[in-house]
């Protein structure tokens, strides 16, 4: 079939899913890949594309979009990194999801991790110390799951499904979600939701606090040191937002002198880069209470092949003609059609 509409891709993750679907191009669409750092190549692409399929979307790539451009499909759900001043207001936007349960599954494998002392004990044990309870008094004790409420802000696709596998090992799972007016406990997943303004309540019952939430003006340092000592010295955060979520020097004193039990953080603050990079300029790796992965919690096989066909559906819809799924924006070509 000769080719309708184009597509750059330049995410190397989704590429070798999408390259395998022919859903699409069935339907007259043809689909290239282009990696973000051959800058010149992709602009040269996308000044006569239809479709971007990007995680990020830059100030640059923005402003060489062509008049072709119809649609950014960004395959993660946070949209933070793309260049919204610089986008042409031609052009609708949709995100991508398939990554609930690969995230749920590292929430619940840091709880365990960090109710449990795991880090600690595997550290003491290779240099030959056995803290266990039967060989030491005074090692630390912990509690399993059954009854802990675990207290998540976000009820998007991610926080739905932390809710979800939360209740399935028997914690108690409240939340709070942003289109909520008042409290409801109705909820199938979660003992009781609200809205934003019963954050402090929220804290106030949670031993473990999940961050779950998209960043943008309203949630920008939404924990800071008030928030972190409502949680209290028993409790555990979790970070799978973003790393702005948190006031970061707040955390750090409050994991310090341990008016926070414990962190569970894989979003930072500083960007990776080609050497190695520190997430932070604060000395979390010398805390024995904060476990620190690479924000990887969502890179499941999985994720990327239901990435994948999202974005498949999604490029066979438009050229099909047919309304897309996850838009944010939808773009003044669009609306007129």
């Amino acid at each position: 079939m000769t080719a309708q509409l184009t597509a750059v891709v330049t995410d190397d993750n989704v590429w070798p899913w999408l390259r395998e679907d022919t859903t699409f191009a069935d339907h007259g669409v043809d689909a290239r890949f282009v990696p973000l750092t051959d800058t010149q190549r992709l602009k040269r692409h996308l000044a006569t594309a239809d479709t971007c399929v990007s995680v990020f979307f830059p100030a640059d790539l923005a402003r060489s979009a062509g008049h072709r451009l119809r649609l950014l499909q960004i395959t993660v759900a946070g949209t933070d990194q793309i260049a919204w001043q610089d986008l042409p207001a031609t052009v609708t936007v949709a995100n991508s999801f398939g990554h609930g349960r690969s995230v749920a599954e590292h929430v619940l494998m840091t709880v365990l991790a960090a109710r449990r002392h795991l880090l600690w004990h595997d550290a003491r044990l290779r240099r030959g110390h056995w803290h266990s309870r039967l060989a030491d008094p005074e090692a630390p004790t912990f509690r399993t799951l059954p009854g802990t409420t675990a207290g998540i802000v976000g009820l998007g696709h991610m926080g739905r499904s932390i809710a979800r596998l939360c209740s399935a090992v028997g914690m108690r799972p409240i939340g709070i979600r942003r289109s909520a007016a008042e409290r409801s406990t109705d909820d199938p997943d979660l003992a009781w939701v609200d809205g934003p303004h019963a954050l402090p309540d929220l804290l106030g019952e949670s031993a473990v606090l999940v961050l779950a939430c998209p960043l943008d003006d309203t949630t920008r340092h939404l924990i800071g040191a008030t928030e972190l000592d409502l949680l209290g010295p028993d409790a555990l955060l979790v970070n799978v937002g973003r790393g702005a979520l948190v006031q970061e020097r707040c955390l750090y004193e409050a994991l310090r002198t341990r008016r926070l039990g414990a962190a569970a953080l894989d979003v930072w603050t500083t960007p990776a880069g080609p050497a190695p990079t520190p997430p932070s300029p604060l000395p979390f790796h010398e805390l024995t209470n904060v476990i620190m992965t690479p924000h990887y919690s969502a890179t499941a096989e999985d994720t990327y092949r239901d990435r994948a066909r999202e974005v498949a559906d999604n490029l066979t819809r438009l050229a099909t003609r047919r309304p897309l799924r996850n838009v944010i924006r939808t773009g003044e070509a669009e609306a007129t059609r």
